[in-house]
């Protein structure tokens, strides 16, 4: 360690080396270590570059890269994904777009939209860890994924640790789509939520005997204290401007989001596509444009699994019949699991929700089972 603090005295300057100890101070990733040991002599000849000083040092980039990222062999593994966060290197550009969505705005139907109706691979920022080393790296490794065609980025929260370094590591100008809202439409909807479904106290698998009441209680809204919390507005509702301050404010295109309601989201979704080069949405999943993300709480409750056993028909819980003996033991290896869950293309399962009932649930809902456990069913 000697040896590598002298060899860094007597080939940078204070500034540069403070830019090196100070990464090394950040990091607990023993290999990071190792590869500067290991390549100090290449990290002092980037960091003494003029390509550096133009780039980096005079516009005073708060995480510069360590070692030029134009020039450097990368792969998905985790291990790169760690490396370059420790190293400072920015995210590959190649993503289409980064789409920042406050809560309220659309964005669960929008990466619906993306995921499932355009070949676009964009996770939800808020299924993410709440950790933004972790999130680069998701986005890292996704990025140098030769199997993801399109791919693009969701921000929809602030309050992450390291969050400033891992705005300054995506692209000064890359392409935004800003979701939007009326300021009170987006109260409404931080407000007047339980927000506490989302923790999903729930058994997620039933049988024929389980008191289906709890789920009914579950989606049942129950009148709450409004609790007005601004700093928690500002971390995930009125996070714009904020967010902007990283970006060219030339690049952001503000999707409100009355235009990707379910009248018009295709049509939407088509100019979209146009205007950031990505696959436009498939004619053969229009049924996906005609849900309503937010039918009450039923998009916490779901997916929840019935494991269908005959042996448990003469204990079935009907409303006559409360008290019945309850098997809490489910029996998932001689059982017919049928999966109640939002509406989305499965390609191993069927939905049999319209042989069940005939209303505008089935365009929010699936009911889905093997298509041999079906033929069983109906014998």
């Amino acid at each position: 360690m000697q040896n590598l603090l002298l060899y860094i005295k007597n080939n940078l300057t204070p500034t540069l080396a403070q830019i090196l100890l100070q990464a090394l101070k950040n990091s607990n990733n023993e290999k990071f270590f190792t590869f500067v040991l290991e390549n100090i002599e290449t990290i002092c000849t980037w960091l003494n570059s003029n390509e550096f000083r133009d780039r980096y040092l005079s516009t005073k980039h708060p995480y510069p890269p360590l070692i030029n990222p134009n020039f450097i062999e990368i792969d998905s593994s985790r291990h790169c994904a760690e490396l370059a966060w420790d190293l400072n290197l920015p995210l590959p550009k190649h993503y289409k777009f980064i789409y920042i969505s406050p809560h309220g705005v659309g964005a669960a139907a929008f990466l619906r939209y993306l995921n499932q109706c355009c070949d676009v691979t964009c996770f939800a920022s808020w299924v993410l860890p709440p950790d933004s080393k972790e999130r680069y790296c998701i986005n890292y490794m996704c990025l140098n994924d030769n199997t993801i065609a399109q791919y693009a980025i969701n921000i929809s929260e602030i309050n992450l640790p390291y969050f400033d370094k891992y705005l300054s590591l995506l692209d000064f100008n890359s392409k935004i789509i800003c979701g939007v809202r009326d300021p009170i439409g987006l109260l409404k909807h931080s407000w007047g939520r339980d927000w506490s479904k989302v923790l999903r106290n729930y058994p997620p698998e039933f049988n024929l005997t389980y008191d289906w009441r709890y789920y009914i209680n579950y989606l049942t809204h129950q009148n709450h204290k409004i609790k007005i919390d601004i700093n928690e507005l500002q971390q995930g509702v009125f996070i714009i401007s904020y967010l902007l301050k990283y970006f060219n404010k030339d690049n952001v295109y503000y999707l409100d989001m009355e235009e990707i309601r379910q009248s018009k989201a295709f049509d939407t979704m088509n100019l979209l596509a146009i205007n950031f080069n990505f696959t436009p949405p498939h004619k053969d999943k229009l049924d996906l444009f005609k849900i309503k993300e937010f039918r009450g709480y039923i998009r916490y409750l779901f997916p929840i699994t019935l494991y269908a056993n005959s042996k448990d028909i003469n204990n079935t819980f009907y409303l006559n019949t409360p008290k019945n003996n309850k098997n809490f033991n489910i029996d998932k290896t001689s059982s017919i699991p049928i999966i109640l869950d939002r509406k989305h293309i499965n390609h191993e399962k069927i939905d049999i929700i319209q042989e069940i009932i005939k209303n505008d649930l089935c365009n929010d809902m699936g009911v889905y089972i093997d298509k041999n456990d079906f033929k069983q069913l109906e014998q």
